[in-house]
């Protein structure tokens, strides 16, 4: 139902006798003049019937078209007799209608333009109220609104190849409903100067400008309204306009909305979707609008990019399958979001963008399936994060680069396809209370330039090690628990600064913490357990590490640390007494062992190889396919175990594997008594010792004790192994061990075995010289 009041109180429709007789018994009577060219007893022009016509009259037009340019002074009702579009008034030049009195009421009408560039429908004074009119401009603006005007529209249909829809510039209220305003040569709808014109249900498709263009100091309403296919922003907020925008729906636009009102406009339940051109909402010119409830779906760039100083609140808003990151914020904005989620953005290096000094503020961010990192903080951005959840992102989870800071409290970021959060080029960002689970390489990574403090926060089940601090980076932590890491728990590479206080590392693969940085690092206070390596290992003695109050307990290797660290483990002696230094690294303590000179050999050989092959990587230059699996052949006690942890730790220190720690098995640890059994065995045996190097002892018992049996669980597990070390040949070492007869046959059991172990290191008993 129409807001405006009936223009002409008690006007009549053709259907119903003009004599009416009311309650109180006394005879109203209205006025009826009827058009028609043709027929006698009718006034022969619109125009003339206007002359006679009384106010409140009604003046009914016969089917025809009518080349006239009405300027109504009276207050009357204008009705086609028939059909709606039988009647078009078509004035050769000129305004079709043009009102200078307080109503008027058109029904049923085609209203056409002249040729001049004017109105068709020009309310300059009083309302016009048109229902299920068609009106067809050709000038700058089909229907117009100023002044003392207003517009009372209702299931009308508006064209203009020319020019826009509707321009309103009154500050009477104007109230279009139900209307379907297409084919602009401009914008659809024009809200200027003061205008505070409501917009209901309406369909806006179809225009080389904007679908709404509001500007000035327009306070206007556009609700449960459609708007496709502009070439310009569908909604555009200018100047001071504080319109509202609620329960409308975009697609298929250049742009979905474009803000730069100095005011305070507000978008409600506002869906965007299918942008062909651009970003889903934009925010420029220090813009600060409320948003509630906003979403877009599809877009060609951003989903929501806030540029240029931009403010702006944000509650319960969702941006999904963005081509491009799908929150960007830039140019020293400072928006803040609250309830956000981000879905299945396509941009590669980052879903949401921060940068350019920005500032946003977030609460409960949630990433979800992000191709490439979720987060990406560069450029002097320095936003603040509270409870955000990134899962799924195929890189980092959050990235910090390019002189990006921040703070993040209460983020969980799971299963990221690489680093949990990497801090690198002047990043300098602190974390408290945050979780980084199942990274598939460290849960954090601190390189080159990366300056990260880290409070209260657990890294778990990462890939590679839990924390990796590269050459330049620097971190402190405090009461971090770091656990089941796929290498080591923290990896502190030569030119690290690191500080641990009061941390827990559990269940790492490698060593708890590995130094080998002669860089100031400080263990203050840490409890290192359960460690597949050492609990503290200092490869290379020497440096600047200080170690008080360790607690290292269950790992699978003694510590080892010294050098001209400040040493103060309670319980510990003194390692200024020990007999002779360790060996400097898993080369020199492969040199050290006793015997074994041809093996030393064939490892000097493969060191080369591996040192050649990076060579030629860096110089561009190819490089041949090179298998790093190994026979180990001999009998029991030769050093096989001994030497396959060290071939490890060699070619991490290469850079080679990404840990190098040894994962040891034998046959009832790969192969089940039942069918299907011995996949699920090989394949969990062979994921833990990924980064690293999977030593079979015994490997040809897989082969001989299967042929017996006529459930060859056995040659199930190597076929599992052949196909896994083709698919992980780039991260982890298989060596197979066993007598040098049973080995052979061993290699005869698959037919792509023998390729997969290209070379065998022969051990010889040791003898009694």
């Amino acid at each position: 139902m129409m807001v405006a009041a009936d223009p002409c109180p008690g006007a009549l429709p053709d259907t119903v006798d003009p004599h009416h007789t009311a309650q109180g018994g006394f005879s109203v009577s209205r006025q009826l003049l009827t058009v028609s060219p043709d027929e006698p007893g009718g006034f022969r022009t619109i125009e003339e019937a206007l002359s006679a016509a009384r106010t409140g009259s009604v003046i009914r037009i016969r089917p025809g078209r009518y080349a006239e340019s009405l300027v109504i002074r009276t207050r009357v009702t204008i009705v086609a007799e028939r059909e709606q579009g039988s009647v078009e008034i078509c004035p050769r030049s000129g305004t079709a209608v043009m009102l200078l009195t307080d109503a008027v009421m058109l029904t049923d009408l085609t209203l056409r333009g002249g040729g001049d560039d004017v109105p068709v429908v020009d309310a300059a004074h009083g309302q016009v109220a048109m229902d299920g009119c068609t009106v067809a401009g050709s000038g700058w603006t089909a229907v117009l609104a100023r002044g003392a005007g207003s517009l009372a529209m209702r299931g009308c249909r508006i064209t203009n190849a020319e020019g826009a829809g509707i321009v309103d510039t009154a500050d009477t209220g104007s109230f279009i409903e139900d209307c379907l305003i297409e084919n602009l040569g401009t914008s659809a709808v024009v809200l200027g100067e003061k205008s505070r014109s409501t917009i209901r249900g309406c369909r806006l498709r179809d225009a080389r400008g904007n679908g709404v263009l509001a500007n000035g100091e327009a306070q206007g309403t556009i609700e449960d309204c459609h708007i496709s296919t502009t070439s310009k922003p569908a909604i555009a907020l200018e100047g001071e306009s504080a319109s509202r925008i609620l329960r409308t729906t975009v697609h298929d636009c250049a742009v979905g909305v474009y803000v730069t009102s100095g005011s305070r406009p507000v978008l409600e339940d506002v869906s965007v979707s299918d942008i062909t051109a651009g970003p889903g909402i934009v925010l420029a010119s220090g813009a600060d609008p409320l948003l509630r409830r906003c979403r877009t779906i599809r877009t060609k760039e951003n989903g929501l990019a806030v540029t240029e100083r931009s403010r702006g609140t944000f509650e319960d808003c969702e941006f999904t399958e963005s081509a491009a990151p799908a929150i960007k914020v830039t140019g020293s904005s400072s928006p803040t979001l609250r309830t956000t989620t981000v879905r299945e953005c396509a941009d590669a290096s980052a879903s949401v963008l921060l940068t350019d000094d920005s500032l946003a503020e977030f609460d409960r961010l949630e990433v979800v399936d992000a191709t490439g990192t979720a987060i990406a903080i560069r450029s002097g951005a320095n936003p603040l994060l509270r409870h955000a959840t990134v899962t799924a992102p195929g890189r980092a989870g959050v990235e910090i680069t390019d002189d990006g800071r921040g703070r993040l409290e209460n983020c969980v970021v799971e299963k990221a396809g690489a680093a949990g959060v990497r801090l690198a080029g002047g990043a300098n960002a602190s974390f408290r209370d945050c979780v980084f689970r199942s990274a598939a390489d460290a849960g954090v990574a601190v390189d080159s330039g990366g300056l990260g403090i880290m409070q209260d926060c657990e890294v778990s089940g990462s890939g590679a090690s839990g924390v990796a601090v590269s050459e330049g980076g620097q971190l402190t932590m405090t009461r971090a628990r770091i656990t089941g890491s796929g290498a080591h728990g923290v990896l502190l590479s030569a030119g690290a600064r690191v500080t641990l206080d009061a941390c827990e590392l559990v269940g790492s693969l490698g060593d708890g913490i590995r130094v080998d940085t002669v860089e100031p690092v400080s263990v203050l206070g840490c409890a290192v357990r359960d460690n597949r390596g050492a609990g503290l290992r200092q490869p290379r003695p020497g440096g600047r590490l200080t170690v008080r109050d360790l607690d290292s307990s269950g790992n699978a290797v003694p510590d080892s640390w010294g050098g001209e660290a400040a040493q103060e483990v309670a319980g510990a002696p003194d390692r200024a007494d020990a007999a002779a230094p360790e060996p400097a690294g898993p080369l020199a303590e492969l040199e050290s062992l006793i015997g074994l000179q041809g093996v030393k050999r064939q490892v000097r050989t493969l060191v080369n190889l591996n040192q050649l092959s990076q060579r030629r990587a860096r110089l561009g230059m190819p490089v041949p396919p090179m298998s790093r699996h190994l026979i180990f052949a001999g009998p029991p006690g030769t050093g096989k175990t001994t030497v396959a942890r060290l071939y490890g730790g060699i070619l991490a220190d290469l850079g080679v594997l990404r840990s190098g720690h040894l994962v040891e098995v034998s046959r009832p640890d790969l192969v089940a008594q039942y069918v299907g059994g011995t996949a699920i065995k090989t394949t969990e045996a062979f994921t833990e010792a990924l980064g690293g190097v999977l030593f079979i002892d015994e490997a040809y018992t897989l082969f001989s004790e299967g042929k017996s049996s006529s459930n060859d669980f056995g040659r199930e597990a190597i076929d599992t192994l052949v196909k896994l070390m083709e698919d992980h040949r780039d991260d982890v070492v298989v060596v197979a061990a066993g007598y040098t007869h049973e080995m052979q046959a061993f290699l005869s059991a698959n037919a792509g075995m023998a390729s997969r172990f290209s070379r065998t290191i022969e051990f010889a008993n040791y003898s009694v010289e």
